[in-house]
């Protein structure tokens, strides 16, 4: 059992910058798009402890994007809203 969740962390982390770049290459559409892919890539990426610790700072260093992330999590399903309040910077 611990070896896959060793191996669930660290496969999470390709996944993960692949949803935040595609998040941050789609941002300037006007379908909000970006914005959701960015939130699943943050999802994704908190099954890391390591990540999870980096992702509050970053997102405590950027508090517009902070905000929007908060906006859009009640919109998201369960499992996405339990991350994203994971990786808040004000918990």
């Amino acid at each position: 059992m611990k070896r896959w969740r060793r191996l669930l962390r660290w496969s999470a982390l390709p996944i993960a910058l692949i949803l935040l770049i595609l998040g941050a290459v789609t941002l300037p559409l006007p379908l909000p798009t970006g914005v959701v892919l960015i939130a699943l890539g943050l999802a994704v990426a908190a099954f890391n402890p390591t990540l999870l610790r980096r992702i509050r700072r970053l997102r405590g260093q950027f508090p517009n994007a902070n905000h929007k992330l908060r906006q859009i999590t009640p919109s998201l399903p369960a499992f996405i809203q339990r991350i994203l309040q994971r990786t808040d910077s004000r918990t």
